[in-house]
């Protein structure tokens, strides 16, 4: 006959037993779902990550700044779930990371900045498929160690009855089992005689558990290490970005100023510590167009873009600044990003180039380009016009007998004698050569006669000229044809042949005088 202790021990056992299949089981599938979320929510992540940095990716894109895309990539690959990374501007490549070998990835589309539902380019991100399935399994792991623990009543309880109605042993490890301090290097000690017994696979069980439980504390301490690595790692990119960014809160008050943003202002000798746009409105020279883009940012959320110039207050000197405004919205409220720069060595080189390309550098009158581009324009505004095209007589003689000086410097008496003739609105340019020609609008034929002959009196008049010491009066005289728009002709090169004609009829008679096309 079964003694009735025996019996309760035997069920006692069994229905351990029964727990922890059941709890391994259940502990099994607890296991997969948690490491299933933990895939998604990498996922998730990733794409957070993409939207967070697709306005800065997108600015970089527009701007075609490789250095910020650069920069956006470095930050993007600082972050672990993430493999590798390519920005994209027209299907070319604008930037990459070292290891992007043109594996697959996630792509996102970067909106175009100013323009509504266009886009400027792609960003593909390829995640770190090693790092996350680890980062899962051991969120799994954690989670089912957190599940262990929650239900470790319940098996102290079973160990607690096993322990009265077993053996004193199973009574001491239950002792040692709660003085031991989570995450230490303390074990529990298997009784004697108990190595290979049921007893003392418990003992060792706990043991694994009690290892796993400083593998979790440990990982817990890693992973605050990694977040506050990461957290300096964007502060390093944010404070060491080339281009000068301000973190402006819509009240206005600059909350962060990187490295470059500080040194832009100062150097306009601005406070970067006061309130944006505030502190940049007395040094603008149109500071209502400066406070209306930062109140239409804040209106209507959505990026907007000056170019505007300024004047240092250190050297007074004129300074074009490029302001793009983006807005951000966080669990603080409205921000938004500030990106300025300065672009007076590009608007002064345009300057340059436009002054290169449209005027004469002898004369400094509009060249023939120069002087195209506006009767193209009246002509395209069907503004009537009268165009004089001068041709100087005797004009090689000067630089045969006196040299190419002497003919330079009477280009330039020339030039200076036409523009006495006509008003500052009208225009005189160097047509080629010994060529001038002058353009007045909206004028009537007897003002223009009074033009035309004091044209051809101007160019009369005589230079002094003083070659070798020697100073010598040289004298030319011009010939000058007149056609006008609309009457003559209807095209700058039919109104040209007129002029041309009128001025050749001039130069077959008497020169030193003036002729309408007829």
């Amino acid at each position: 006959m079964i003694n009735k202790s025996s019996l309760i021990i035997r069920l006692t056992l069994a229905l351990a037993l029964a727990s922890v299949l059941f709890g391994a089981l259940y502990s099994q599938l607890y296991y997969r779902s948690v490491y299933s979320d933990a895939l998604t929510r990498s996922n998730e992540v990733i794409k957070q990550i993409g939207q967070t940095v697709s306005a800065t990716a997108s600015i970089a894109a527009y701007l075609e700044d490789k250095d910020l895309a650069i920069e956006v990539l470095n930050g993007l690959i600082s972050n672990d779930v993430i493999l590798a990374a390519q920005i994209n501007v027209d299907k070319q490549t604008l930037a990459r990371s070292s290891l992007y070998k043109g594996q697959a990835g996630n792509m996102f589309t970067l909106a175009h900045p100013f323009i509504p539902n266009a886009q400027v380019g792609e960003i593909v991100l390829v995640p770190n498929e090693v790092f996350i399935r680890a980062q899962a399994d051991t969120i799994a792991s954690e989670s089912l160690q957190t599940l262990l623990l929650v239900t470790s009543p319940m098996l102290l309880f079973f160990v607690l009855l096993a322990y009265i109605l077993v053996t004193r042993p199973m009574s001491a490890i239950s002792r040692q089992l709660l003085l031991l301090p989570p995450g230490e290097e303390q074990r529990l000690a298997i009784p004697k005689n108990h190595h290979h017994s049921e007893i003392g696979q418990i003992a060792h069980s706990v043991n694994l558990l009690l290892d796993k439980t400083q593998d979790l504390f440990s990982q817990e301490r890693e992973l605050r290490d990694a977040i506050a690595t990461l957290e300096q790692r964007f502060r390093m990119m944010f404070e060491r970005a080339s281009t000068p960014t301000l973190l402006v809160h819509n009240s206005g008050e600059v909350d962060l100023a990187n490295d470059a943003a500080q040194d832009l202002l100062v150097g306009l000798n601005v406070d970067y510590e006061g309130t944006f746009p505030d502190m940049l409105l007395p040094l603008c020279k149109s500071p209502e167009l400066l406070q209306n883009l930062f109140n239409d940012c804040l209106a209507h959320r959505t990026v907007k873009q000056l170019e505007i110039e300024f004047e240092s207050g250190l050297t007074h000197f004129p300074v074009w600044l490029n302001i793009i405004l983006i807005p951000t919205v966080s669990d603080e409220g409205l921000y938004l990003q500030a990106f300025i720069n300065d672009v007076s060595y590009k608007r002064n080189m345009i300057k340059e180039l436009k002054q290169k390309a449209q005027f004469d550098p002898l004369t400094g009158l509009n060249n023939r380009y120069g002087a195209e581009l506006k009767l193209r324009f009246w002509l395209d505004n069907q503004i009537p016009f009268a165009l004089l095209l001068v041709d100087l007589d005797k004009f090689k003689p000067i630089n045969d007998i006196y040299g190419h000086n002497a003919g330079d410097a009477m280009l330039k008496h020339i030039a200076v004698k036409l523009k006495e003739c006509v008003r500052n609105d009208d225009l005189v340019a160097r047509w080629g050569g010994d060529e001038f020609i002058v353009a007045v609008p909206h004028i009537s034929k007897e003002g223009l006669t009074k033009i035309a002959a004091h044209l051809v009196s101007n160019a009369a008049a005589a230079m002094s000229y003083n070659k070798e010491g020697q100073v010598l009066s040289l004298r030319i005289s011009a010939s000058v044809g007149v056609a006008s728009f609309p009457n003559h002709a209807d095209s700058l090169h039919e109104l040209i042949e007129k002029a041309d004609s009128a001025m050749y009829r001039v130069k077959q008679s008497s020169r030193n005088n003036f002729a309408f096309y007829e």
